[in-house]
């Protein structure tokens, strides 16, 4: 399933807001899903980082900044 079109900015919006987030998306990947952004990561090193880092309150402000409000799942 390829990446939304809005990735990219959303991505960059997150990193401004919580640098680790931008290092920790460039491994991940996405896709919408009934409403839901979803994240696959392929190492579970970088899955427990991402739920430590705080990285995913900056991604849901920067998705909701940029018109993108939704649920963020990982797995």
């Amino acid at each position: 399933m390829p990446e939304p079109v809005w990735w990219p900015q959303v991505v960059a919006a997150a990193d401004k807001r919580r640098n680790v987030t931008g290092m920790l998306l460039a491994h991940a990947t996405p896709h919408v899903e009934g409403g839901q952004l979803r994240l696959g990561f392929a190492r579970p090193d970088l899955a427990a980082a991402w739920q430590e880092s705080g990285a995913q309150a900056a991604l849901e402000g920067a998705l909701a900044q940029h018109g993108q409000s939704m649920p963020v799942i990982v797995g």
